[in-house]
């Protein structure tokens, strides 16, 4: 249950932080969002990412907490990124 809660929210941060970007929002959303929401969307992708460390830090040790922090990062980043690849697949199922 504690890698859930250390998983979730490191594929949020990192799900905020894509779509901070203004060439991503244009791919997912067809359009830019305005700066003021692209830096909120990016400082909550961080915070998201700090809570996840926190979790695991508080739950399992700062030290091993460190290790599963980083390996639920490699994980979320690579569903993430297999997200943004496959993007046009996920649009067309969704309309």
């Amino acid at each position: 249950m504690i890698h859930l809660a250390i998983a979730l929210p490191a594929l949020l941060g990192f799900a905020l932080l894509l779509m901070a970007m203004a060439r991503h929002q244009q791919d997912w959303l067809r359009r830019k969002l305005a700066p003021r929401t692209s830096r909120l969307l990016r400082w909550s992708g961080f915070a998201a990412l700090a809570l996840a460390f926190l979790i695991a830090g508080l739950a399992l040790g700062w030290a091993y907490g460190a290790v599963v922090w980083f390996g639920w990062l490699s994980v979320a980043a690579m569903l993430v990124l297999t997200a943004q690849t496959n993007r046009e697949r996920i649009l067309k199922r969704i309309s």
